[in-house]
């Protein structure tokens, strides 16, 4: 394919976040047409041009290619509570109905009062934390010791606590650590192996599901499928990713529910806990509602332009 036909099948979108989720306030979507269903195209403003080929790899792959074979038709999910005000908390958390493993961001403001709002409204909820490699090691040690003498096991795990993976291992924590960052920034997998109790496993910062399940195969430790806040249309590789796997766990599959509107007209929401494997359908009238004007759209293009340029290069080498 060329770079000309590749930009025909693009649509740009951009729809509002409902809360303000790591500084996206519009996530911006690059759609791409293909031979089987839709791709999302959707890496962050501040990622690289190799970074940016996974995406496009992974977006083109789901277009293009049969998804894996499900084992099950419902994947549990957690809820993803991201930095907002206590008074928000019960809102937030009414957008997962029946989850009661909650995510919850640490290592910004009034972390411990929102994880206490958290149990306010589930008492028995599950915690898991992610802190995004926030922390230093002293501060990862102090607070997170300290919120595990007060909930103990109800604490699952704290994901990238601390940035490197020299960080991480240096600490002493009684809380299992779930490795993210670390994985999709491409650090060697033997060293991760020697780190985390726990993988997060995301497909599209990874190039995709066959390059997802490969790395799996590596891995010698639990995994966590989990989103990168994509539309219903992305998120359906994660949720078939999920569905394909042996081992069920709760997965982060659920932040659609972040988004203030989607792209089709059956979007894959959380209810009761978990969300459907299925496939979805796109509707026009909404790419029509949420496409962004000439600018965003020439950007976009550029963007992908210089990422295919990646990916057909790294496809040449790998031939």
């Amino acid at each position: 394919m060329q770079t000309s036909e590749l930009l025909s099948r693009v649509e740009v979108v951009g729809i509002p976040t409902r809360t303000n989720f790591r500084g996206v306030k519009l996530r911006e979507i690059a759609l791409i047409k293909g031979e089987k269903r839709w791709g999302e195209f959707s890496p962050f403003a501040d990622y690289s041009v190799e970074r940016d080929a996974l995406w496009l790899r992974a977006a083109l792959e789901a277009a293009n290619e049969d998804l894996p074979k499900p084992v099950r038709t419902r994947i549990p999910i957690n809820a993803t509570l991201p930095e907002v005000s206590l008074s928000q908390v019960s809102e937030v958390l009414s957008w997962f109905p029946g989850s009661t493993t909650v995510k919850v961001k640490v290592g910004t403001a009034d972390d411990e009062a929102r994880i206490r709002e958290v149990f306010a409204h589930i008492p028995d909820a599950r915690l898991r934390l992610d802190a995004n490699g926030l922390f230093t090691i002293a501060q990862a040690q102090e607070f997170l010791t300290s919120l595990y003498n007060k909930y103990g096991h109800k604490i699952e795990y704290v994901e990238q606590p601390c940035a490197s993976l020299a960080e991480n291992r240096a600490l002493k924590l009684p809380i299992p650590i779930a490795i993210d960052e670390n994985l999709r920034l491409g650090d060697d997998i033997s060293e991760i192996n020697s780190v985390a109790d726990l993988v997060i496993v995301k497909v599209a910062p990874l190039g995709g599901v066959n390059r997802a399940l490969k790395l799996i195969e590596r891995l010698d430790k639990p995994v966590v499928i989990s989103s990168a806040l994509e539309s219903s249309i992305g998120m359906v590789a994660g949720i078939a990713l999920a569905a394909h796997l042996p081992q069920e766990m709760v997965c982060g599959l659920g932040t659609v529910a972040l988004l203030d509107g989607d792209l089709v007209t059956d979007p894959l929401l959380p209810n009761a806990g978990s969300v459907e494997v299925r496939e979805v359908t796109l509707d026009p009238n909404r790419v029509a509602e949420f496409r962004l004007p000439q600018e965003q759209v020439t950007k976009w293009h550029n963007r992908i332009a210089r990422a295919f340029e990646r990916v057909v290069a790294h496809t040449e080498r790998e031939v």
